[in-house]
């Protein structure tokens, strides 16, 4: 999800084509509890979701990991 400077609330969703085993070792996910929690990204992150999944994030939002999935 992406949130505007200044903003609460989140005003991009995606949800990404890629498996919660790939977010673990991209994120550094070590427990089952990591994958339920949100994670404000990286540069480095984005770049790298954007080339496993092939797409483009919007880059003017502070963009957030949110997984509910294990």
């Amino acid at each position: 999800m992406g949130v505007r400077d200044g903003d609460d609330f989140a005003s991009y969703e995606k949800k990404l084509p890629i498996l919660s085993s790939e977010l673990a070792v991209l994120m550094g996910w070590k427990n089952k509890e990591d994958y339920v929690y949100d994670y404000k990204l990286t540069k480095a992150q984005i770049s790298e979701i954007e080339k496993i999944c092939s797409l483009s994030l919007p880059h003017n939002l502070t963009l957030f990991l949110t997984s509910s999935d294990s």
